[in-house]
């Protein structure tokens, strides 16, 4: 099994106003079965999107609020799930740009090839749950999700 780029992509969700306000990615090198490159990006969105260069929401994304108020590079949660929405197609633009060129060798010459993510690589996309405290909680598991429905209704009161 040859190793493939793999991503794992963020969204950071204020719960407070309730839109994705930045979102974050990363590639990695894995080798294995496509089960273990799933377990392994969802292992790691636990803890590397700490480290993860963050972007912003692309400006093609705006919300105008209740108020009249338009807020640009935000978006809705639903914008996460949404492949129509294309909200990370600029992240795996910027992952790849970042990846270092690999060497090739040919004799005693050395020339650098450009790494590429493939078209349909393995994913993972993780929403980052921030409280009005700025505490973060990735959204991985059922208990997760719980833990979110539980922190919303104390939250908004019921």
């Amino acid at each position: 099994m040859d190793a493939e780029l793999i991503i794992n992509l963020w969204a950071l969700y204020d719960a407070s106003t309730g839109t994705v306000y930045a979102l974050a990615g990363r590639a990695y090198n894995i080798a294995g079965t496509d089960k273990a490159k799933l377990d392994f990006l969802k292992m790691a969105a636990r803890t590397d999107y700490v480290t993860a260069k963050r972007y912003r929401v692309p400006d093609r994304f705006c919300i105008v609020f209740p108020d009249g108020q338009e807020h640009r590079c935000v978006t809705y949660l639903n914008a996460v799930s949404d492949p129509n929405a294309q909200l990370f197609e600029q992240i795996f633009k910027n992952i790849e740009a970042d990846l270092p060129p690999l060497p090739r060798f040919s004799g005693e010459d050395v020339s650098y090839v450009s790494q590429r993510i493939s078209d349909d690589p393995l994913c993972v996309t993780t929403v980052l749950y921030e409280d009005g405290a700025g505490n973060i909680r990735p959204v991985v598991t059922d208990e997760d999700r719980a833990w979110i429905e539980q922190h919303q209704a104390r939250f908004h009161g019921y």
